[in-house]
């Protein structure tokens, strides 16, 4: 009998923490399922998503990004592994106020039953080996470029007639830095006491992880890097890209460096595709060099929040967001037969720009969807006269007033 439960406990442990990218020093420590990666797009990153963490997949790496989610999101995700092994994971997450970030999600980890034997080697009956895991995530913005977390996970081991279920916590930091573009993350995970499997105590996966997440160009492409180091092994270091065409389409990808190792080259590719921001498809793809094959798969419907109403302008007000603003200013630039204009960021938000001119007092917007970059090109008037320039700010859907004009002259 001891001999079955320590096979299981490799079996349901083990073959886990490899299919992760996790090396030789990994061990020693139970449910691996804690840190499995269940999200596809944060895994196409190869988990470098501790900066990132700008939806409700926050809740997996680092909560207090949760305070990024702009609409309330209902996510279903898939992870099909090798001989059988599956995971299933529900996220739903919610933004109150743009200020509490919430999320609460539930994941399964299922195999094929094991055959039991008895000490002659003869078929006994089937070891059904399976783990749930609840967790809910609380972010806070305690100053516009900062932000808080706390995330309190419930998980259920079954490992044949041995069951198990403990607590544990995860804590993390996000913050704006003082460079355009440039995020930091941090986060413990997996904190909380050893968990009793039969006669044996063993130690949660206590996890620290840090890291830094830019965006060079505008908001189209997006690097990503973190250092991690669990309780069982030697820190390694993840880096991830983002490439996202007209806020529709992204291309992924990542990869994960051993300190034990000059160089593994193990890497991930995903593919996200937006549908009028409310029906996002992810997809993230890893061959593993001795398992093989890990497919992950997820669905996401993005739905508005309460508390807005649509007007006749077209635009949407809000009674819980008071506090949504442009940006300050517009500043204009000519390159030759185009017009560069710029804005201040402001955090969290996509953008309108919007042109009148002295003879026409309405307002005509000139791009055809929300901007996500904080700048944009059009061409350069002909017509000569006075043209007025106002940018304004979109979160959750909510659009705020117009900035201060900027005046451009056509001789």
């Amino acid at each position: 009998m001891k001999n079955r439960y320590y096979l299981i406990v490799f079996i349901f442990c083990g073959l886990p923490l490899f299919a992760q990218q996790v090396y030789e020093s990994a061990g020693g420590a139970s449910n691996v399922f804690l840190r499995s990666e269940l999200s596809p797009r944060a895994s196409a990153f190869a988990g470098a998503f501790t900066a990132v963490s700008d939806d409700e997949n926050a809740i997996f790496y680092n909560p207090a990004g949760l305070v990024n989610i702009r609409m309330g999101a209902l996510a279903l995700n898939h992870t099909e592994w090798f001989e059988g092994i599956a995971m299933e994971n529900l996220i739903l997450g919610y933004n109150f106020d743009r200020r509490l970030g919430v999320a609460f999600s539930v994941s399964h980890m299922r195999m094929p039953a094991l055959q039991g034997k008895n000490y002659l080697g003869q078929n006994t009956q089937e070891i059904p080996v399976s783990s749930t895991i609840f967790n809910l995530g609380l972010g806070y913005k305690i100053h516009p470029s900062f932000y808080i977390g706390l995330a309190i996970k419930y998980f259920q081991d079954n490992l044949g007639e041995f069951k198990a279920n403990g607590l544990a916590l995860d804590a993390g930091l996000y913050m704006y830095t003082a460079l355009r573009g440039l995020t930091w993350g941090f986060s413990v995970q997996n904190f909380g006491s050893p968990v009793r499997y039969d006669m044996a105590d063993e130690p949660l996966p206590l996890t620290f992880r840090t890291g830094l997440a830019y965006k060079p160009f505008g908001r189209m492409l997006r690097l990503a890097v973190d250092v991690v180091k669990p309780l069982d092994r030697d820190y390694y270091v993840t880096t991830g890209f983002e490439f996202t065409y007209s806020g529709v389409f992204s291309l992924r990808a990542g990869n994960q460096f051993s300190s034990q190792n000059e160089f593994t080259f193990q890497p991930t590719f995903g593919a996200g595709l937006n549908i009028d921001n409310h029906y996002v498809i992810d997809y993230t793809y890893f061959n593993h060099v001795y398992l093989g094959l890990t497919h992950k798969v997820g669905f996401t419907f993005r739905f508005d929040l309460p508390g807005k109403k649509k007007i006749s302008a077209g635009y949407t007000t809000s009674y819980i967001t008071t506090k949504l603003v442009p940006p300050a200013r517009v500043t204009l630039t000519v390159l030759n037969d185009k017009v560069l204009a710029t804005w201040p960021t402001v955090y969290g938000a996509l953008y309108n720009i919007y042109v009148r001119t002295s003879e026409n007092k309405g307002w005509v917007k000139l791009n055809k969807s929300p901007l996500h970059a904080s700048q944009t090109k059009f061409k350069k008037p002909v017509k000569k006269g006075t043209y007025y320039i106002a940018v304004t700010s979109i979160i959750n859907n909510v659009e705020s007033t117009y900035s201060k004009e900027a005046i451009f002259n056509v001789e």
